[in-house]
């Protein structure tokens, strides 16, 4: 999985030059076509690939040193079962700031007014996606996630804005959060993600007048050390709950990275919210 670049969080990245201009006919750039290989074989792993497996060969397991349960793979060997351990975070990289507790970890994600809900307001439950502009996983499994979160009406949806792939990454977030500002981080979003191209300037400036937005406002907005700070928050976040890659969602005390299907999600929450009910249970 691609890792997080380092980055002060002062300024946004530098915009991005306007490539629709470029000259016709010329072969896709060696990233571009890096993605598209990548995309595929999501497509792939998601339509063929999963047929070799069952939803049985996921569970969680844990908890962690935080107190998260982490979804595993559980594959047959022999005349049983192998589980894959659990993630060994001993030699990971040390994070860029000081770890949150795991308090301070759940107070962020699950009662953060600050991050965005594009569920229920009045649900009493809390699915938090760590999500990039970027990452095809996140685009595909999109479309599952609405279906899930507008069927159950007992679901606030929480995006954590998190830029794992690099400058462009962290210039559409910004421009996500501050068209929220204007009151359309969720318009803004779901425009974004069904364009093509990467989300530099051009690509930005489009959409926000799409959708009818004041974009000098959107451009003072992004470069504002309030959305910094919101990036930054979301960083730390992510380094705190050693996050590998995207998406990720959380739900109680469950961490869920990758894409899974809907099946899956809906029988991890269904659990999470039985055992927050169970009396011998903490409260999240």
């Amino acid at each position: 999985m691609t890792e997080r670049p380092k980055t002060d969080g002062a300024e946004p990245p530098a915009p991005e030059p306007d490539k629709s201009k470029a000259p016709k006919g010329r072969t896709l750039s060696r990233a571009t076509q890096g993605w598209l290989l990548l995309f595929i074989l999501l497509v792939g792993v998601l339509f063929i690939g999963g047929r070799e497996g069952s939803e049985e060969d996921l569970e969680l397991v844990g908890p962690d040193d935080l107190g998260f349960y982490r979804l595993a793979s559980v594959r047959r060997s022999g005349d049983g079962f192998l589980q894959i351990p659990m993630p060994d975070f001993a030699g990971a990289e040390a994070p860029v700031s000081e770890p949150l507790t795991s308090e301070q970890i759940r107070s962020g994600l699950f009662s953060d007014p600050g991050l965005p809900n594009l569920g229920h307001t009045d649900g009493d439950f809390v699915l938090v996606e760590f999500f990039d502009f970027q990452c095809p996983y996140c685009r595909v499994i999109a479309p599952i996630i609405a279906e899930l979160v507008e069927d159950d009406d007992e679901l606030k949806y929480v995006i954590v804005d998190w830029p794992l792939l690099g400058p462009e990454s962290e210039y559409a977030a910004r421009a996500a959060l501050a068209a929220g500002r204007q009151g359309a981080y969720a318009r803004f979003r779901e425009a974004l993600m069904d364009t093509r191209g990467e989300p530099g300037e051009a690509l930005i400036v489009s959409v926000a007048e799409s959708l009818d937005l004041d974009v000098p406002r959107l451009r003072r907005d992004m470069a504002s050390p309030e959305i910094a700070q919101r990036v930054a928050a979301n960083n730390r976040l992510a380094e705190s709950l050693r996050l590998r890659g995207s998406p990720v969602f959380v739900f109680g005390d469950a961490i869920i990275e990758g894409a899974v299907s809907r099946g899956r999600l809906e029988s991890l929450i269904a659990e999470q919210k039985a055992q927050r009910s169970a009396p011998d249970r903490a409260t999240q």
